[in-house]
């Protein structure tokens, strides 16, 4: 019998800061996971109010916008970006008490500036008048919990993957609940009409992204800090790709060369070996990725970019019309996910965390 794979990468309910990941289009996946046949006309999350009993049975830490939250919430995020912060700066700067103050600011604004997700998202449903508890997000909830258990053979891989991923189920739950929620959102939008494109005007968004200069396409190549190399050298790597490629003259001889680099082992990105590119529109991408390549001109190549996990070096690219036109429907559903994203986030002004006294006396860099 064939051994069950178990999951390796992290759940799909981390912070949902750009400051991560490069791709950001979170709700693409959710809702094509999430909702079957537009069934989220009296969508439900994952029992608000027992979570918020449970938090008070816990130790609640900070309350935002009329939401406690817990410190197995706390914990998660922190331990998300220690981690992040770990792959860029290298993984041993929490056991060392000097780096660890030196990097302390950082991870206290990543964590402040992040723990408000789920409560944002929360209070854009509390406007769009979204049910917030019923049957179909228990039910949904159960099903991705069920379809993650039986990826292992004892109850006790589960918790051990729990464990690793700095999770509790029922923060497990509460978080898959939420992702549920941003799907809800985007139905409730589109149903409104609140989008400037869908269906029912395609013909008029390829237009869109084939000459706005809200669009823009690039290649790149990624160098990952793995853990155990140094993300210094990492660095130097990239800046020497970023010399080699800036050297050439002419644009398709650099396009050829990067190219290469893109095919080859070193890098680190698989999805970018098509060739065909990324085309994104902006606040899809993280910020540092997304300002390098608007700052480029076509065929004009980055000097490294730095990110949480890794460095990119970045070629901008022209538009192609038959790629628009044969891909049309993803970047439709990215432009949606952008847009939602970008509803969301007015409410993050309101989402003001507000650490409790139990909370302030809680020391991020300690937490393991």
């Amino acid at each position: 019998m064939a051994q069950k794979k178990k999951p390796t990468a992290r759940p799909a309910v981390k912070p949902r800061s750009k400051k991560k990941t490069v791709w950001t289009a979170v709700i693409v996946t959710v809702v094509a996971v999430a909702v079957i046949g537009g069934v989220v006309a009296a969508v439900a999350a994952a029992n608000w109010e027992e979570y918020r009993q449970y938090a008070a049975d816990r130790k609640t830490v900070a309350n935002c916008n009329g939401y406690d939250i817990p410190y197995e919430e706390l914990r998660f995020v922190t331990l998300f970006y220690k981690d992040a912060l770990a792959s860029t700066y290298g993984a041993d700067i929490w056991d060392d008490p000097a780096t660890a103050e030196k990097y302390r600011p950082e991870l206290e604004a990543l964590v402040m500036e992040n723990l408000n997700q789920n409560y944002v998202v929360l209070s854009a449903c509390r406007k769009l008048r979204i049910k917030t508890e019923g049957a179909d997000i228990d039910e949904y909830v159960d099903s991705q919990i069920e379809e993650l258990t039986e990826s292992f053979d004892k109850t006790s891989e589960y918790e051990a993957w729990l464990d690793e991923h700095w999770m509790t189920e029922h923060y497990l739950r509460f978080s898959i609940g939420v992702d549920f929620l941003e799907s809800a959102v985007y139905y409730t939008l589109l149903d409104n009409d609140m989008f400037a494109y869908d269906l029912s005007n395609i013909g008029d968004f390829m237009d869109y992204v084939e000459t706005s200069n809200d669009y823009v396409r690039t290649v790149h190549v990624y160098i990952e800090n793995v853990d155990g190399e140094d993300p210094v050298e990492n660095l130097a790597k990239a800046q020497e790709i970023s010399d080699i490629l800036q050297a050439i003259d002419d644009a398709d001889e650099r396009r050829s060369k990067i190219s290469e680099y893109i095919g080859s082992s070193v890098n680190d990105d698989l999805q970018s070996i098509t060739g065909d590119g990324y085309y994104f529109t902006r606040n899809e991408m993280v910020e540092e990725y997304e300002e390098a390549a608007f700052g480029l001109e076509l065929g004009e190549v980055s000097e490294p970019v730095v990110c949480s996990g890794g460095n990119f070096v970045i070629m901008r690219l022209p538009p192609e019309e038959d790629y628009i036109a044969e891909n049309v429907q993803t970047l439709l559903n990215n432009y949606h996910s952008v847009a939602v994203g970008i509803y969301i986030d007015e409410f993050r002004d309101e989402c003001v965390v507000k650490l409790n006294e139990y909370g302030q006396s809680i020391d991020l860099v300690a937490i393991e």
